[in-house]
């Protein structure tokens, strides 16, 4: 039987409080209690008017959350990990309720590996639960884990075209909070198929030169192509903020690469630019390592496809 660890309210608190099934889990997004169901209400009314500070006041006040993809002895840590789910959450965000709706119903038809997908507390996003192997602890938490980032690297490769796609569940730690949806799509976990495509961690560029951290630098260029291709990705890379942070940074840094690739601007000066301002968003340097590992990836496959300025 497959069991998910439950929390109250803010994500802060990471003791669970106790277990429930995958099918009791199902079971309270179709049919939740009364109480609960007056929360959504109020939810619904502040994403009505925009107010999404009064939103996630709601939802850290009032609404269970879940791990869906560990189990955990103590807090909710990696370090903590005692066994792996076979599931995998995938999140859509910022769509319209009619595009949620309609993602929710053809992502489960399109897939025989979803196992249920939903609406989000908001009805403006998709929860989507997706069967994966079962994960072995027998070498360890740390090998664990890279193999379940492996799983989610393929994922994030099929999904990540889709419109709203957020890779933040990745981070296995990160807890779903309960939302319901009559009309959930879902299946039995027997009846999924399995989702068994990796993808193994890219080999970042290898940059044989000091990086040293630099303040934001006004730039010196002459060249207008350089100029414009730098700050167009200065602009896109300091304008990220939130959530989902390596789709929107490989994007920008596939973009950049074209221009890279065409000769606009020099490929030290390019690694030099990506990883100073990678560190200087405040958003994207609490997970460092890993989003230059993204960026730089990103930088290399878009040099391989100049894109030339009319």
């Amino acid at each position: 039987m497959i069991k998910f660890q439950y929390y109250f309210g803010d994500i802060k608190k990471s003791i669970p409080i106790g277990f429930l099934s995958l099918e009791t889990f199902i079971d309270k997004h179709l049919n939740p209690k009364a109480e609960l169901l007056s929360v959504f209400k109020e939810i619904d009314e502040a994403v009505s008017v925009g107010d999404m500070k009064l939103k996630a006041k709601l939802k850290m006040n009032n609404l269970y959350s879940f791990t869906v993809s560990a189990q955990f002895n103590g807090s909710r840590k990696y370090d903590n990990i005692k066994e792996f789910n076979p599931l995998a959450q995938l999140d859509f965000d910022g769509l319209t309720n009619e595009e949620a709706v309609a993602f929710r119903d053809y992502i489960f038809t399109q897939y025989p590996q979803v196992v249920c997908s939903y609406l989000s507390p908001s009805r403006c996003g998709v929860k989507v639960l997706l069967r994966i192997p079962k994960i072995s602890l027998d070498k360890g938490i740390p090998e664990g884990i890279i193999e379940y980032k492996d799983y989610y690297r393929a994922i994030e490769t099929e999904f990540g075209n889709y419109k709203g796609f957020d890779n933040s569940p990745k981070n296995l730690v990160l807890p779903l909070f309960i939302s319901h949806d009559r009309n959930m799509s879902y299946r039995s976990f027997d009846e999924a198929s399995e989702w068994t495509h990796k993808e193994f961690v890219p080999e970042p560029l290898k940059i044989k030169y000091p990086l040293p951290f630099k303040p934001y630098q006004k730039l010196k260029s002459n060249d207008k192509n350089e100029l414009r291709a730098i700050r167009t990705f200065r602009k896109a890379v300091l304008g990220i903020l939130d959530s989902p942070g390596h789709s929107q940074l490989r994007s920008a840094c596939l973009v950049f690469g074209t221009r890279v690739g065409a000769g606009y601007v020099e490929t030290i000066t390019a690694e030099q630019e990506l990883d100073n301002l990678v560190r200087q968003n405040s958003y994207l340097s609490k997970g460092l390592s890993g989003y230059l590992i993204t960026a730089n990836w990103a930088l290399k496959e878009g040099i391989k496809t100049p894109n030339y300025y009319n």
